[in-house]
């Protein structure tokens, strides 16, 4: 069997978990807001071009504006000086996509304090409980409530 005959068979039989971590965009989006005087990129809104009506009778569709740091960024390192040398979404290769994920569950710490910030030494506490991190794996927190 190949490898592309295992892994289709073990995503259909539920043996490898594919977690969707998508999320709709909306205009309550949350975007990044930098302090003044600095400038900001406007939020998402959508404008209706057709909806099954006189001006699309068989399709709906909308115009979309969005600021570039509207919702989840994989490559945020990127946007700042820190990472300007790193890459951005569309230079990441594929293969850099699909890997082992650990998930740092912070979702009662958010609850109390909804200003939580995820710092270094919840990194290092995860590790002491459940190892090192895989190689190239993916750190998800999104258990925030």
């Amino acid at each position: 069997m190949s490898v592309l005959n295992e892994l289709t068979a073990a995503l259909s039989s539920g043996a490898i978990d594919v977690v969707d971590l998508t999320t709709p965009l909306s205009g309550d989006t949350p975007i990044l807001n930098l302090p003044q005087p600095l400038a900001n990129t406007v939020g998402l809104s959508l404008t209706p071009v057709s909806n099954f009506d006189d001006a699309g009778p068989a399709w709906a569709w909308n115009d979309v504006t969005v600021g570039e740091h509207a919702g989840t960024h994989l490559d945020a390192p990127v946007h700042w000086i820190t990472g300007k040398d790193g890459k951005s979404v569309d230079r990441i290769e594929p293969h850099r996509l699909v890997g082992p994920a650990v998930v740092i569950d912070k979702s009662a710490e958010a609850a109390q304090d909804p200003d939580f910030l995820l710092e270094p030494e919840h990194f290092e506490q995860w590790q002491q409980e459940h190892g090192p991190f895989p190689e190239n794996c993916w750190v998800i927190f999104f258990r925030t409530g």
